[in-house]
């Protein structure tokens, strides 16, 4: 049996007259971009975040974008955020006229690691504000990315933005429902953006994004630079960009928002199932970090054996991922930056041994015991 990495046909199949009842209303109606159906969704996904305003754009690198665009910090300010990232998170810093300062991850999470950002800021504020000792960018925000659906420390990262007087973003591109210290991802910080691409938890129908945020002043300025600064047709009072919202992609989402909580619940006893099954092999699994609720947009294992068990796997028909293969610091586009490999040594290893396994919420038991069988029989057949 083939075990896909992705199962998104089965769970259309489920809800596809709901969808096809929805998109039908949007050709109906002949109203195409932003409208009735996008901001109906932008008010069922701000009760998911948790925040008093959700603003819908075309992606979720538009969200990284806009979201610090609109914060209006000074220009070439410096962006703490983690190299072990899609390349989205850092390109939104950059977008937004802003330097990345990567800072590495906890071990067990993967995530930002507050004790590495407060030591590092520690370092560099010497003369007052923190300075970046690569750039010379003055550091004022940090972009912590909940990866693999697990929500980073942000109580802790709240503090410590606090105390430095920073401002805090949230990338939760890849946890729509989940939780930290009962408070939903999205809501943490300044602002924080998601991304619906159609692999995600929340998955549209092609691109889509979100930034939420309890700002009035940010949520204004978000939804006139989604619209070329617009506020009102042809008047402009910043330039903008073209970030709008399709309705067809409003109206999927809407439908699916319905369901994400069931669907990652599906996920959390998927996930449970794989611990089990892989347990006592020479592999590291994910960890649930104190009180959070981990989504599992990825169920990530790690083993320095990473390649040769990824073909094994290949050869018998079950499907992996890489999330991501090559930290930002030693890739050619962040080069400028100056760092070089060994700078972070977490994130790097997590890149050299990290293998996602199939994870979607219809992953059945058996494909389950497929996949861990076979990881199983490969470190059998190794010794």
């Amino acid at each position: 049996m083939f075990v896909p990495f992705l199962d998104l046909k089965t769970q259309y199949n489920q809800i596809k007259d709901e969808i096809g009842s929805e998109l039908a209303e949007v050709l109906d109606t002949c109203y195409y971009v932003l409208g009735p159906k996008v901001i109906s969704f932008e008010d069922r996904f701000a009760e998911i975040a948790g925040t008093k305003y959700c603003i819908a754009v075309s992606s979720g690198t538009a969200a990284v974008h806009i979201m610090i665009w609109a914060s209006d910090l000074q220009p070439g300010s410096g962006i703490i955020v983690p190299p072990n990232t899609f390349t989205a998170s850092a390109e939104g810093i950059v977008l937004a006229g802003h330097v990345p300062v990567f800072v590495d991850v906890d071990k067990d999470t993967l995530n930002l690691s507050p004790d590495k950002v407060r030591s590092f800021l520690e370092s560099c504020s010497s003369a007052g504000r923190p300075v970046d000792p690569k750039t010379n960018a003055q550091v004022r925000g940090i972009l912590a990315v909940d990866l693999y659906g697990q929500p980073a420390a942000l109580s802790e990262l709240e503090k410590i933005s606090e105390r430095y007087g920073l401002l805090l973003f949230e990338d939760a591109c890849q946890s729509v429902d989940a939780l930290r210290d009962g408070r939903p991802a999205g809501s943490f910080g300044t602002a924080a953006a998601f991304s619906f691409y159609p692999g995600k938890n929340l998955g549209a129908f092609g691109e889509g994004g979100a930034v939420t945020t309890n700002s009035e002043d940010i949520a204004g300025r978000v939804r006139t630079l989604r619209d070329h600064g617009s506020r009102e047709k042809y008047l402009y009072d910043y330039i903008g960009h073209n970030y709008r919202m399709s309705a067809f992609q409003g109206a999927v989402l809407g439908v699916k928002s319905r369901y994400i909580s069931q669907w990652n619940d599906k996920r959390r006893e998927a996930a449970e199932r794989y611990n089990e099954l892989l347990s006592g092999l020479p592999v590291e699994l994910p960890v649930e970090d104190g009180d959070v609720r981990h989504v599992y947009h990825l169920y990530a294992i790690h083993t320095p054996d990473r390649e040769d068990l990824r073909e094994f796997l290949s050869l018998r028909d079950v499907a992996s991922g890489l999330h991501y293969p090559i930290p930002l610091h030693t890739q050619k586009a962040y080069s400028y930056l100056g760092h070089e490999a060994g700078d972070f040594p977490v994130s790097e290893w997590n890149s050299s041994c990290n293998l996602t396994l199939p994870m979607f919420p219809d992953i059945t038991e058996d494909q389950q015991v497929i996949v861990a069988e076979t990881v199983r029989s490969y470190f059998s057949k190794k010794g």
